[in-house]
């Protein structure tokens, strides 16, 4: 996988951040941060630095799809209520499909597996 295509940002779990922090992932996680700047400027700066934006929050993909914002891949997961569980599908999602996000593709994942959209 090219280096470009290891560089995330991340709204998820602490312990999602450290394992793919140990696989080699360059993480920024929106949870270190001291005051959180809204979804909107989490998505423009992920998108700016060219980072795949990984999340469970819903509200991206309406930023995405309804009001159009620019991003460099999104990956919405759906909330397992298992960290990780959460992680091995993070993790599947981006050894299947990187490089599909890294061209700025929006993928769900969820406990079935990652739906890809139709050309």
């Amino acid at each position: 996988m090219p280096n470009s295509s290891r560089r995330k940002l991340c709204n998820l779990y602490t312990v999602t951040k450290i394992f793919m922090r140990e696989a080699g992932f360059d993480v920024v996680y929106s949870g270190e941060r001291a005051v959180d700047p809204g979804d909107e400027a989490l998505l423009a700066e992920a998108a700016a630095a060219g980072r795949v934006f990984i999340t469970k929050d819903h509200d991206i993909g309406a930023l995405v799809h309804f009001s159009l914002k620019r991003h460099a891949g999104v990956l919405l997961m759906s909330d397992l209520g298992d960290a990780s569980a959460e992680t091995d599908l993070i993790l599947s999602a981006l050894a299947m499909h990187g490089a599909t996000l890294a061209f700025g593709a929006f993928l769900r994942a969820t406990a079935a597996g990652v739906r890809v959209p139709s050309a």
